[in-house]
């Protein structure tokens, strides 16, 4: 079987996007394992904290909200939509892993992107962590393997954005666009001439 990418494979690929590509597939396994820590959670610590911050509330009352009733309801939710923002971002990961290793360009773009905001959001969580740990506040309880994917993620991210634009990434992006241009020339080129002739 011919190989549908053949000016990607003639390329050597730079080893700084063959490591951001790797982190790309580890980023893939930690959301796996960040998937298995959810069913690992203490629900009746999260329930009890839970209760605790909406009872505390100054405009909580009890006559017309059950802290209890709300709370059966919401830890489902909270697991249920971990799993599933889980899942989708392992497909993200290995999605951008396998077209950022073609030295696709807009991957790379795309990747820049996601990986900013999930930078961002991943120091917003540390940051409301730090806070609450600091105002001597509970806070929402979390498995210990969540507290490491809490510091790995932020890392690993940057890592990977640094390793994708530099200089030996760029010029590989480039080498395989400007082959990519030049294929689809190439066969523009030689429809046009079958066209011609056939005609």
């Amino acid at each position: 079987m011919s190989d549908p990418h053949p000016h990607s494979q003639a390329l050597e690929r730079p080893r700084t996007l063959t490591y951001a590509v790797y982190g790309m597939w580890l980023g893939g396994v930690l959301e796996i394992a960040s998937l298995l820590s959810l069913f690992t959670l203490d629900t009746a610590e999260l329930e009890s904290t839970m209760i605790s911050e909406i009872e505390g509330q100054p405009t909580y009352d009890s006559s017309t909200l059950d802290a209890q009733q709300l709370v059966d309801v919401l830890i489902p939710i909270i697991v249920v939509g971990g799993a599933v923002l889980a899942l989708l971002s392992m497909g993200l990961w290995i999605w951008m892993a396998v077209m950022n290793g073609r030295g696709r360009n807009w991957a790379r773009v795309t990747a820049t992107v996601f990986g900013a905001l999930a930078l961002a959001g991943s120091l917003s969580s540390l940051g409301s962590a730090a806070g609450s740990a600091a105002l001597g506040s509970p806070g929402v309880p979390g498995s210990p393997l969540s507290m490491v994917f809490a510091v790995v993620d932020p890392l690993l991210a940057i890592t990977i954005l640094v390793l994708l634009w530099l200089r030996p990434s760029s010029a590989y992006f480039a080498a395989v666009s400007a082959a990519r241009q030049q294929q689809r020339h190439q066969q523009q080129g030689h429809q046009q001439q079958t066209g011609y002739y056939a005609g």
